[in-house]
């Protein structure tokens, strides 16, 4: 038995982007495939807290997971041409075409609040990953003629229930939606909806559904009503004087890219800049003394020309992925010596929590420590980055050697083989897993739908994150 203990100070990237940890990553999706393109998962929402899944025993699809899932088959399949990849990213299309209900919206879309069969149990986000999924695939020089001529029918059909359904509606926090435009009125929500409008013009050049919502949406978000240009940030919408917290602008600055890709607003270039150049200012020394992001700002409800502090935790880990790419193409650009450091800096932290079977914590410091030890699988943005760093070098993932991890983080422990799961609070098992079952969550001593948990006893690797 090998003990591993976390962080793990001044590892660098390429200590990480090893083909090793590639197979394993690929290895986690297979575990958890549940049908033809149909692939579930723990749908534990680090950002907020949420565990819901969990008492509900559900670990099936989500349908917006499919946008990075079939980016990563698409990605194998060009990089090793082994037509298993390309085979794999047919299914998963199919699959979200599966997916879509008569009135034209998707079901399973909801990810944290799933399972979810109607499509009315959802909002804009995961609505519009599903339909950006389907026109990114339009996109792909490699796609199957036969699945793109169900593609335009199938999202002409789901903007006329997604427009109907959600144009001006609001959110929970604030309804109806004050403006004369937007869906929902959450910045990275819309913005999702308004890169879907883009992307349909990419692929079937009818630019009316961008200029009728699209643009009007994309002009009020960029207004001084949700943009603060002086703070680099935007208000969410959905409640007074709360800002996009900062695993947030990912999602922001993904999407904002896209558009721009499109339809070349010149407003857009500088306020990505501006918004990744401020994300610099919630960088902090955590209680590990490593540098961390803080989970959001304070602003003053009528000044919005500074931030008046930081809300430090939960730092939302898994955003780290992509933050670290948008801080990098920023310093390219613009140099700066003291934000290299906190990048740097940022970098090591990243590093230093990189877990033994390529997998990373969700949150630390949260308010449930299941986010520092649960394992999300493959991390569609992680193998992204690996195979990035290894460029020409990645091979053709191999199977991974199903070893027994233990992951402790103070009273609990969550370990895993192969398709099996569980975590444990002071040796007690609370929630367990088969993963290709979606309903096959178990709680307490319940076995589960298939085999034993008794091969999770012996553990070849003990990990411990410290407190």
């Amino acid at each position: 038995m090998k003990e591993i203990t976390y962080p793990i100070r001044s590892r660098t990237l390429k200590d990480i982007a090893t083909q090793k940890n590639l197979d394993n990553l690929i290895a986690q999706i297979e575990n958890w495939q549940q049908g033809v393109g149909n692939y579930g998962l723990l749908n534990l929402h680090s950002c907020w807290g949420k565990t819901s899944v969990l008492e509900k025993r559900y670990q099936g699809q989500t349908v917006s997971n499919y946008q990075g899932l079939a980016a990563v088959f698409k990605r194998l399949y060009e990089t090793t041409k082994n037509p298993k990849w390309w085979h794999k990213t047919n299914d998963v299309i199919r699959n979200v075409l599966y997916l879509q209900q008569p009135d034209g919206g998707f079901r399973h879309a909801s990810s944290e609040f799933e399972p979810t069969f109607d499509s009315r149990a959802t909002c804009p986000i995961h609505q519009g990953k599903a339909a950006l999924t389907l026109l990114e695939y339009y996109d792909w020089e490699y796609a199957d003629s036969k699945i793109k001529e169900l593609i335009k029918p199938a999202i002409d059909r789901h903007w006329e229930y997604f427009n109907d359904y959600f144009w001006c509606l609001g959110n929970a926090g604030r309804r109806p939606h004050p403006y004369k435009a937007g869906w929902c009125g959450v910045t990275n929500q819309d913005l999702v909806a308004v890169a879907m409008l883009a992307y349909y013009y990419k692929c079937f050049g009818d630019k009316s559904r961008y200029d009728e919502f699209g643009k009007p949406t994309l002009d009020l978000i960029l207004s001084d009503e949700y943009y603060y240009k002086d703070m680099g940030l935007f208000e969410r919408g959905d409640g007074e004087n709360f800002t996009e917290r900062t695993p947030y602008y990912v999602i922001i600055i993904h999407m904002l890219e896209t558009i721009y890709s499109i339809m070349h607003d010149e407003r857009i270039p500088d306020v990505i800049d501006n918004v990744v150049c401020h994300l610099f200012d919630a960088a902090y020394t955590g209680e590990d003394g490593l540098i961390h992001l803080a989970w959001g700002a304070k602003t003053d409800e009528k000044d919005k020309s500074h931030v008046t502090g930081w809300i430090q935790t939960p730092t939302v880990f898994d955003s780290y992925i992509d933050i670290i790419k948008l801080m990098d193409k920023y310093l390219k650009k613009h140099p700066n010596e003291e934000k290299q450091r906190i990048l740097d800096s940022l970098t090591e932290t990243f590093c230093a929590y990189f877990y033994c079977d390529g997998t990373i914590p969700a949150a630390l410091w949260g308010k449930n420590p299941i986010f520092e030890i649960f394992v999300r699988p493959g991390r569609n943005g992680l193998i992204m980055l690996i195979m990035d760093l290894l460029g020409d070098n990645v091979q053709d993932p191999k199977p991974a050697e199903p070893l027994c991890i233990h992951r402790k983080y103070g009273e609990y422990t969550f370990k895993q083989k192969d398709k099996y799961w569980a975590i444990e609070e002071n040796g007690k098992r609370l929630y367990g897993g088969y993963t290709p079952c979606a309903f096959g969550i178990t709680h307490g001593d319940e076995a589960p739908v298939f085999g034993s948990f008794d091969l999770l006893d012996t553990p070849d690797i003990v990990e411990i994150i410290k407190d």
